[in-house]
């Protein structure tokens, strides 16, 4: 029994390291997503649940435009839930007016979750100047 009971506390503990906080600090991300691929909005978020167990306290900004708008998308988002789920931890999504405009597509099209900023480009550039960290999601 006693056996048991190691190996049962040895599995926690292996399975609790994996999922650790690595950093306390406030950490500002933006991060660009242009790639209309379920697969890759698929490792897309598994990377934003990553970063958001590592980093609690990180601010994480992400800019869609072009195909990457379809992450978004009200119709068959078989990503709403865990979309929500991120936003309750902090995360941001945005959407690109002007791809807006190109795909002929309106705002109510789109998860109520997201904002929209008027550039995605000008959006980066002005986090960047203000600081946060650019990352390009996907392939």
């Amino acid at each position: 029994m006693r056996k048991i009971y190691f190996l049962l506390f040895f599995l926690f503990i292996s399975f609790a390291s994996l999922a650790q906080v690595v950093s306390e600090k406030e950490h500002l991300i933006v991060m660009q997503l242009t790639d209309g691929d379920t697969d890759v909005h698929k490792k897309f978020i598994r990377q934003l649940n990553n970063i958001m167990t590592a980093a609690p306290n990180a601010k994480i900004e992400v800019v869609t435009q072009g195909m990457g708008i379809d992450l978004l998308k009200t119709q068959q988002n078989p990503y709403e839930k865990e979309l929500g789920l991120l936003v309750n931890k902090g995360v941001q999504f945005v959407i690109c007016e002007n791809t807006l405009r190109q795909r002929e597509m309106k705002k109510d099209q789109f998860l109520t979750l997201a904002g929209f900023v008027p550039s995605a480009i000008l959006e980066i550039v002005m986090k960047q100047e203000a600081g946060w960290i650019y990352i390009k999601a996907g392939d």
